[in-house]
């Protein structure tokens, strides 16, 4: 118990201390003529609510010396958490969480349309808070404007929204949620808003582009006094300058926040900082908040037991192939294939898996489609994933890969043995089970008519269903 009460005493202190060390110029800031503006970002939360009661508890404890404060949030508000994802008014629970903590901006993540232009419709008429977006384009009324300009303490701060898009020109987000929305290239909108910097003392971007789209973004429009990004889930801890622009990052998963700090005097910023704090370590809830979380994971749904590993799951690829194998034995298929970005657990423990583990595993509600296809194609489709994202991305059931690398440790080549210990036939035609994502990026859809089966996670409660008992440790597809 005293090494416990100890470790909390240290966490606090340490708090209190950069806490101290960020905000020590505010001193000065109180002798002069100096206004001083502080913003608490957050980027990339995928709905994890768990964390809110923590997060309400700091953001009290910076609110009580500096109550000005604006709190902004990078996008990816939701998917990522079953108690959000799955209620039955999807991501109500996350949005009330932030009307509950006073948001006073977000822009739009890529996840925030994982439920279509009609449910985030809905989100924003939750929200006691703006949106803003300058590059996404809807086709009926939506209350998301490009930006806005907030009136503090006599200055005028503006605020512009950005969403990264992909090479198809949507974000990552499935195709069929693209109905009623377009989108541009951050780079190709924003010089329609830098007349903004003549009409606001400070002007900022909040970003879904990514860091290094951020970097780049930074070096063309120095306009701006700071990007606050998102999509990369990188934790920027210290002040990262790019010429006079100022970018943060915090992560993903409300794990940690980032507050920043300007001091404007004589009509410029002529002091910034930032500093990132843990949410996840801080010491303290907010009991209030965390009868509002309890509240909406307490339906049965999430609770029901649906099987059993009987040793511990140890990493994302073992998961993977779990979830492969559930897709390639319903469907009937030689091999199937599931993309690590689907898989959201990094490890499942010993004992009951229940429902919520399983939306948790995968949160993204994808039909699976079964195509018929020759070897080459269905290697080709691996060197394509490999393009994208320099790493092999495939997890597979029904096969091994072998990949072969050169001294710098890139992909330079792929081998793939199927379960019977033969190489694959590049002329011979397989079975293939995918989700109707990688059918969309990976080009099957239009060019080969597949047949579609239930949602992935439907399929996985089936499979529990045969397979009460299942373990996964140790095992290893990749090569």
């Amino acid at each position: 118990m005293y090494h416990t009460i100890r470790h909390i005493e240290t966490k606090i202190i340490a708090l209190a201390f950069a806490i101290l060390l960020l905000l020590a110029h505010s001193a000065n800031a109180q002798q002069t003529d100096e206004k001083v503006l502080y913003v608490v970002s957050v980027n990339d939360m995928h709905g994890n609510i768990d964390n809110f009661p923590q997060f309400a508890a700091l953001l009290d404890t910076l609110r009580k010396q500096y109550p000005d404060l604006l709190l902004i949030s990078a996008g990816d508000n939701r998917t990522g958490h079953p108690v959000n994802d799955r209620y039955p008014k999807p991501s109500y629970p996350i949005t009330q969480l932030m009307n509950e903590v006073h948001f006073d901006l977000s822009t739009l993540g890529n996840h925030e349309f994982d439920i279509g232009v009609e449910g985030l419709r809905n989100v924003v008429g939750w929200s006691n808070f703006d949106y803003v977006c300058a590059n996404a384009y809807f086709d009926d009324s939506i209350n998301i404007k490009p930006y806005k300009i907030i009136d503090y303490k006599g200055l005028k701060i503006g605020f512009i929204g950005g969403i990264q898009v992909g090479a198809n020109g949507i974000p990552d987000f499935h195709p069929k949620y693209a109905n009623g929305v377009s989108f541009k290239p951050i780079e190709d909108v924003l010089p329609e808003y830098m007349y903004l910097r003549k009409q606001c003392d400070m002007l900022f971007l909040i970003s879904h582009c990514g860091l290094e789209a951020d970097i780049e973004i930074a070096k063309k429009f120095p306009q701006f006094d700071a990007i606050f990004g998102g999509h990369s889930h990188k934790k920027i801890e210290r002040t990262k300058l790019i010429g006079n622009t100022m970018i943060t990052q915090s992560g993903k998963n409300l794990n940690y926040l980032t507050v920043s700090v300007f001091y404007f005097t004589n009509g410029k910023i002529d002091y910034k900082a930032q500093q990132v704090f843990s949410v996840k370590d801080f010491a303290k809830k907010d009991e209030r908040i965390q009868k509002i979380v309890d509240e909406f994971g307490s339906l049965d749904i999430f609770s029901r037991v649906v099987g059993y590993t009987d040793a511990e799951t140890t990493n994302k690829e073992q998961l993977g192939y779990f979830l492969a194998d559930a897709i390639r034995e319903h469907t009937k298929s030689d091999m199937a294939f599931q993309n690590p970005g689907g898989v959201r657990l990094k490890s499942l423990a010993k004992g009951q898996i229940t429902a919520k583990y399983i939306y948790q595993i995968d949160p993204f509600d994808n039909i699976i489609m079964k195509y018929k296809v020759s070897g080459q194609e269905i290697m080709d489709m691996l060197e394509m994933a490999c393009y994208k994202t320099g790493d092999f991305p495939m997890l597979c059931s029904g096969c091994t890969c072998i990949l072969h690398s050169n001294e710098y440790e890139e992909i330079e080549s792929i081998e793939i043995l199927l379960d019977n210990g033969k190489p694959l036939d590049l002329n011979a035609k397989y079975t293939i089970a995918i989700n109707s994502y990688m059918a969309s990026v990976y080009g099957f859809d239009g060019k080969h008519n597949g047949k579609a089966f239930p949602r992935s996670n439907e399929i996985v409660f089936d499979f529990l269903k045969k397979h009460q008992h299942i373990n996964y440790d140790g095992i290893s597809r990749i090569k």
